[in-house]
């Protein structure tokens, strides 16, 4: 695995949605992480060469750090600590040992436990974001338990709504991811996790997938998005829904979910059921069952 660059800034919370905002627009994707006890919230990206890492630091300010493919792994017992449960069947860890994650699997035998440690890609289970995504992906499932249902996940990250899917039983999983670098992670994941044979991976236009119909129609449709992408991405997911199908969202603020609300009720998607995770909303909207 080749040596990395981390750019990184510390933003105080009340700057933190102009900070998200202004990575946003710049197409620049990032993770957003504050430690318990921390006031400052810590953006960060990864890229592979440091020019590109000293561009973004001449351009925002922050710091840059190298780091080494073994910096890659964090520790057994920081792994360890950050566990998420999500209803009684799953349990995300960001342990990075193999040794860990398999004596997670020994302690909660009644749970899929995934093992999913900090990359350059979005998703580890800890934003809340990903968490209310979670959270509804869990629910389907088990509403679907022993039938065969297809699953559509748009801008994947590190793959972990997907591989989720999978393990949670979907029959057929397509995950879409525009970066490049990004996909390949999320590739590397689901190998990690023994899904890859039921995951199909692209970089395709999210959009684009949608309007054509590239992949034919799911049973849910996940987006875990900044809201402008959301509200793009909307009036399209009808026509690449089945019968009884479900849109699971999220990836915007409280201060934005009035708009991303309307957006899904002008679509034909009106939202029955939101989570919010202090600042941050995921949302489900069904659509009706044909005889």
């Amino acid at each position: 695995m080749e040596t990395l660059f981390r750019w990184s800034k510390y933003v105080e919370e009340d700057r933190l949605e102009e900070w998200e905002s202004r990575l946003i627009m710049a197409d620049i994707t990032y993770s957003a992480e504050k430690q318990v006890n921390r006031k400052r919230w810590q953006l960060s990206t990864y890229t592979t060469t440091r020019d590109e890492a000293d561009e973004l630091r001449a351009r925002f300010g922050g710091g840059v750090t190298e780091m080494r493919p073994g910096d890659w792994q964090p520790s057994a017992e920081a792994g360890a600590e950050s566990r998420l449960k999500i209803r009684d069947s799953l349990l995300v860890t960001e342990a990075g040992d193999d040794a860990v994650w398999e004596s997670l699997k020994v302690e909660f035998p009644d749970r899929i436990v995934m093992s999913f440690p900090p990359q350059m890609a979005f998703g580890t289970g800890g934003h809340p974001t990903t968490a209310g995504c979670l959270r509804f992906l869990a629910d389907t499932a088990a509403t679907r338990k022993g039938k065969p249902w297809r699953v559509l996940d748009l801008g994947c990250g590190s793959g972990i709504l997907a591989i989720a899917a999978a393990l949670l039983g979907a029959a057929e999983v397509y995950a879409v991811e525009i970066d490049e670098m990004a996909l390949s992670y999320a590739v590397r994941n689901a190998e990690r996790h023994g899904v890859a044979d039921k995951i199909s991976f692209s970089t395709d236009d999210a959009i684009e997938v949608l309007d054509e119909q590239r992949f034919g129609a799911f049973d849910v449709i996940a987006a875990n998005l900044f809201s402008e992408l959301l509200m793009r991405i909307l009036p399209s997911c009808q026509g690449s829904l089945n019968s009884g199908g479900e849109v699971i969202v999220s990836g915007f603020l409280t201060s934005q979910a009035g708009d991303v609300s309307r957006c899904a009720e002008e679509s034909g998607l009106p939202f029955d059921d939101y989570l919010r995770r202090g600042k941050w909303v995921a949302a489900m909207a069904r659509t009706e069952k044909k005889d």
